[in-house]
C-alpha cells in the first residue's frame, strides 16, 4: 500500500442537516481525507471495544489511500466484524459511537454497519470475482445497522432495506449489490481496491499526529 501524501489533500465541505439513527447534526461536513480518517482512528482505537471487533475498510476509500484512480466520495465505508461472540447491545453501542465520533469530532460521515465474519467472506465473491461480470443487484449483503435510514437536509439518501428490529435501536438490513453505479465505474476503467483491515493499516502506516484547528 502507498498512502497518498496528507499535505497534498484538499478539503471540501458543505453545511448539512444530517440525521442517522440517534445522531443529529447541522454543521459543515467534509469529504473524508486521510487526515480526518486518522484523527477518527486515533480516538476510537483507545476505546475498550476496539479489541473486541475487526474493522474492515471497504468501498472506494482504499483507492484514495492507495492513490489508485481515486474518485470523490462523501463517506468512508467500514464493516464492524466479529464471530458472533459480542452482544447485540455492544454491537449497537459501538456502531453509534463510531459514527458519533466521525460526525461530531472529525466532521465527516462514516457509513458503518455490522456483519458476522461468515457474511463478510460472501461479499468478496463479487468484488474479487469481478463486478463487471455480475448483473446489477445480483448479490445481497445482510447485516445490522443502528439506523433505519440516513437523512441529509430532510431527504432519505440511504438505499438499504430494513427487516426486523432485533433490539431497540438495531435493525437487520439487506442491501442488494453491485449497484448499477458500481458496474458503470468498473466498465469505464475504475477498479475497487482490496479491502483494508484497520489492524493492517496501522502496520503499514504510522498514524499522523492530529491537532484540532
Amino acid at each position: 500500500m502507498e498512502k497518498i501524501s496528507t499535505p497534498l489533500e484538499k478539503e471540501w465541505g458543505k453545511v448539512f442537516k444530517f440525521e442517522v439513527g440517534p445522531i443529529k447534526v447541522t454543521k459543515k461536513l467534509y469529504r473524508p481525507t486521510i487526515k480526518r480518517f486518522e484523527k477518527w482512528l486515533n480516538i476510537i482505537e483507545k476505546e475498550e471495544y476496539f479489541n473486541k471487533f475487526d474493522f474492515l475498510l471497504t468501498g472506494s476509500f482504499p483507492n484514495y489511500i492507495n492513490n489508485n484512480l481515486p474518485w470523490q466520495t462523501w463517506d468512508i465505508d467500514i464493516i464492524l466484524i466479529d464471530n458472533g461472540n459480542n452482544s447485540l447491545e455492544l454491537i449497537r453501542d459501538t456502531l453509534v459511537h463510531l459514527s458519533t465520533i466521525a460526525l461530531e469530532q472529525c466532521d465527516f460521515y462514516i457509513d458503518v454497519y455490522y456483519q458476522n465474519k461468515k457474511n463478510v467472506e460472501l461479499n468478496k465473491v463479487c468484488y474479487r470475482g469481478g463486478i463487471k461480470n455480475c448483473k446489477p443487484y445480483s448479490f445481497e449483503k445482510v447485516g445490522l445497522s443502528y439506523a433505519p435510514h440516513v437523512k441529509r437536509d430532510g431527504v432519505i439518501v440511504s438505499n438499504w432495506n430494513i427487516d426486523e428490529e432485533v433490539i431497540n435501536g438495531l435493525w437487520v438490513t439487506r442491501l442488494q449489490f453491485p449497484s448499477a453505479k458500481q458496474i458503470q465505474r468498473i466498465n469505464t476503467g475504475f477498479k475497487y481496491d482490496d479491502e483494508i483491515y484497520l489492524s493492517e493499516y496501522k502496520k503499514h502506516f504510522p498514524l499522523i499526529e492530529t491537532v484540532d484547528k
